[in-house]
């Protein structure tokens, strides 16, 4: 979020390309044109996930001639499958657009999803069952990582930064579902697989990893709901309480094996707990106390 002298936000510019656009040295390929006229600019970012940019973009006739020619084409050339760079945020990919005219007013609300939406329609290289290093060193006998062989298979994607503790990992991959896409299989498999966290920049196209025991930074600062929340509102549900639950699983799994009550039920009275005589509460705090040994 940017503001301007005057404290005024400043909404980022938006540019639409056609598929295949990259950013080099901050200058874009396969440029369609700037749009103008945009309003009502709705980011949802998400960490470690696909992310939205939304927006409505008005049919605007100006004085000018040659502004209103350019204007009503660049607003027919909004389009699904063409791109969206969003300025410091990155490309994305249009996903649905609504042409409505509404009192002589025509507009179209324009839904976006972030470019990693590349790799979800591109589905991973065959993976045959063996243990992969996690990505290529770039020696001469170096073999191909799992990293590489995914990111590979979108040539415009490339691996960016991966952490020293990841490089060296090793990881043996079976039965692996021909019909996931490259953006599944790097936020489930491989994540999962080596512990790591996957990351994607937008503007560049690369893909960066780091360790999950040490990508958080631990600091001294404590915050709490009371530091955050402005108001909140609490409902409850009385038919969504229950003292015993039942657990069970697919093909006969069960809990009685390690359950100290050596059934498949679970208690939790502590709704009703205050509520009970001292006699009764004590004698249950016993039992509970008993089962946790």
């Amino acid at each position: 979020v940017r503001f301007d002298k005057l404290n005024r936000f400043e909404t980022p510019s938006i540019t639409l390309c056609n598929p295949g656009s990259v950013c080099k040295n901050g200058c874009l390929t396969n440029v369609v044109g700037m749009l103008s006229g945009t309003e009502a600019e709705e980011g949802d970012y998400n960490f470690n996930s696909t992310s939205e940019f939304n927006f409505r973009i008005n049919r605007i006739t100006y004085d000018d001639k040659d502004d209103t020619a350019y204007s009503l084409s660049m607003y027919k050339a909004i389009q699904n499958k063409r791109l969206l760079f969003v300025e410091d945020v990155g490309y994305f990919v249009i996903k649905g657009v609504e042409d409505t005219i509404d009192n002589g007013i025509q507009y179209k609300d324009v839904r976006a999803v972030s470019v990693e939406e590349e790799l979800a329609n591109k589905k991973i290289p065959f993976i045959k069952d063996g243990t992969y290093k996690f990505v290529s060193t770039g020696g001469k006998d170096d073999e191909v990582g799992i990293l590489n062989l995914i990111v590979g298979s979108n040539p415009l994607w490339t691996v960016g930064h991966v952490d020293d503790s990841l490089v060296l990992k090793y990881r043996t991959f079976e039965d692996v579902d021909v019909n996931l896409n490259c953006l599944a299989f790097l936020l489930q498999n491989v994540q999962d697989a080596f512990e790591c966290i996957v990351l994607f920049d937008t503007i560049n196209r690369t893909v960066n990893v780091y360790d999950q025991e040490t990508y958080v930074n631990h600091t001294d600062i404590h915050i709490t709901n009371r530091d955050l929340i402005n108001s909140i509102n609490i409902t409850e549900n009385g038919d969504d309480i229950y003292t015993a639950l039942s657990v069970v699983g697919g093909e006969n799994i069960t809990i009685s094996a390690i359950n100290p009550l050596g059934t498949n039920v679970v208690y939790d009275f502590s709704h009703y707990k205050d509520w009970m005589s001292n006699d009764l509460r004590d004698r249950l705090t016993s039992w509970e106390d008993e089962g946790a040994k």
